[in-house]
């Protein structure tokens, strides 16, 4: 597992250089990198690019007809017959593995302390059939489809809607008031065995859910005298009350699959349990007031966002849809992972490398452009360069808005981003400032080699100037400083961004 840590790192630092230089999108980058959550059982965890899809194929291997997975020699099914072409593929089991932790988090946080004690008995219930392969004598597995669907269906309202929601001031419910900014218990060591019930305030609602299995549509309106209402007081909150939707429905379809439920205590108690959580009038279903105070305090945490994507990309997105669509980004990604299978021997400490040195000849050429070179019509294209360039990468333009926060495109040139402007012109033109910023990934390179390393900045900052040297000879700089020509301007402002830069020239 430390070997695919520290790949991971490597690989993120990529993924990370490419947003850096607009190649990729926000949601590329989520969808490329590996991630890690503190607090969670797996170390690191597969890039949604990897797994995407693979959850669709799960659930069409369990959805077999009976008669598919009886063994020849006859006898009852059991979880080695059904599971058994899930555990052989390792994406197919890192993806379940992965979904089941993740998606558990979600609900914790999203149901919130008043159901914290339900749900972890439920899953540790799970758990305890899963470890003593009995999950088929208490779902009936080939209708974990209706479940998936409407996971599903709550994973892309949660994803949709929590990046955008903004929580109110302070809390609504005296319940989260209490302990606002605290997050569930993620603990699962609850005692499986523990199967009294707590008394519901109301258990009005029972006959109800058990007549149906369609999903109740969230209450609009409200009296004075009824729960969450806050005297009078209608909460509008699209994205609790289509949460509710999903998570309802969801919760029936989850009943349905319950076998035995007559004949054995454990699928009784979650049964009871499922029931007793969709009846609860203080509880996220019915309580307006503490249903938009725990989607508020999840909107604010960035463990569940962060979460909320990967599962996104893990149950909700085709593998066309995570891949990159730069050819750029694919090309280099492509020639990294290609490298990896090649017959190398091992690399020796950073410490133990030869040293190496760079030298750029360099006369006046374009260092980077400015507005005015950007904005100037050219007769060879027949419109601006700066028009050029963004008609010919697009993509890169819109992924460079959405880095610096803009949306308004007459904004590019205030004075807080007109340098990185330049910077993003310039790095898909002829300039001296893209041959720099080329060959300074060296630096990065030992940076990271030196990360993994674990050695403290000092020493890194250290090794840099002695493993690596670059050198730009720019016979003219003196003159330009002298004649304060803006090609120097620019020659120190890349010496700003890269330290260990260094330039040679005639002093006059």
């Amino acid at each position: 597992i430390q070997k695919w840590v520290m790949f991971s790192a490597a690989w993120n630092e990529v993924v990370d250089h490419f947003r850096q230089e607009d190649i990729i999108s926000n949601r590329e980058r989520d969808y490329l990198k590996f991630s890690r959550f503190e607090g969670f059982s797996q170390a690191i965890y597969l890039p949604v690019f990897q797994t995407a899809g693979v959850m669709e194929g799960v659930i069409t291997e369990l959805s077999r007809p009976e008669e598919e997975y009886k063994p020849k020699r006859g006898g009852v099914i059991t979880d080695d017959d059904v599971f058994k072409p899930i555990l052989e593929h390792v994406t197919m089991r890192t993806a379940v593995s992965e979904v089941w932790e993740l998606g558990c988090f979600i609900f914790l946080q999203m149901l919130g302390n008043v159901h914290n004690d339900d749900i972890v008995i439920i899953m540790n219930l799970v758990l305890k059939w899963s470890q003593n392969g009995s999950l088929v004598d208490h779902f009936k597995i080939q209708q974990l489809q209706s479940v998936m669907s409407h996971f599903v269906g709550l994973v892309k309202v949660l994803e949709k809607g929590i990046g955008r929601r903004k929580p109110a001031k302070k809390p609504r419910s005296a319940a989260v008031q209490k302990r606002f900014g605290r997050q569930a218990d993620f603990s699962m060591n609850a005692s499986s065995g523990r199967s009294k019930m707590r008394r519901a305030v109301s258990a009005t609602s029972l006959g109800s859910l058990e007549q149906t299995d369609a999903p109740d549509l969230a209450v609009l309106t409200q009296k004075k005298d009824e729960p969450g209402s806050q005297g009078g007081t209608v909460i509008i909150d699209a994205l609790r009350d289509q949460a509710r939707d999903k998570f309802r429905a969801m919760a029936h379809a989850l009943k349905g699959l319950l076998k035995n439920t007559d004949s054995d205590m454990e699928s009784k108690d979650v049964l009871d349990r499922l029931t007793f959580l969709l009846s609860m009038e203080n509880g996220f279903l019915w309580d307006d007031a503490y249903a938009s105070d725990q989607l508020d305090v999840c909107c604010q945490n960035i463990t569940f966002k962060e979460v909320l994507t990967k599962v996104h990309g893990l149950v909700a997105c085709h593998p066309d849809d995570v891949e990159p669509r730069s050819q750029e980004a694919r090309r280099r990604l492509t020639f990294f992972v290609n490298s990896l299978f090649m017959d190398m021997p091992d690399a020796p400490s950073i410490h133990d490398m030869f040293s190496w040195n760079v030298l750029t000849p360099y006369y006046s050429e374009d260092v980077m452009y400015s507005k005015s070179d950007l904005e100037t019509r050219t007769d060879a294209l027949g419109v601006s360069t700066f028009l050029y360039l963004q008609t010919l990468f697009r993509a890169d333009w819109t992924n460079f808005l959405e880095r610096v926060g803009i949306q308004d495109e007459e904004k590019v040139w205030s004075k807080k981003v007109i340098n990185e402007t330049r910077l993003w012109a310039s790095l898909r033109a002829q300039t001296l400032t893209r041959t720099v910023n080329g060959m300074m990934y060296f630096e990065k390179a030992l940076r990271l080699l030196a990360n993994l390393e674990r050695l403290d900045d000092d020493t890194t900052n250290d090794l840099m100037g002695e493993k690596f040297g670059y050198i730009v000879s720019c016979q003219v700089y003196g003159n330009m400083k002298k004649n304060q020509d803006a090609k120097a301007d620019d020659i120190d402002q890349l010496m700003h961004r890269y330290p260990h830069l260094r330039i040679a020239y005639i002093d006059t």
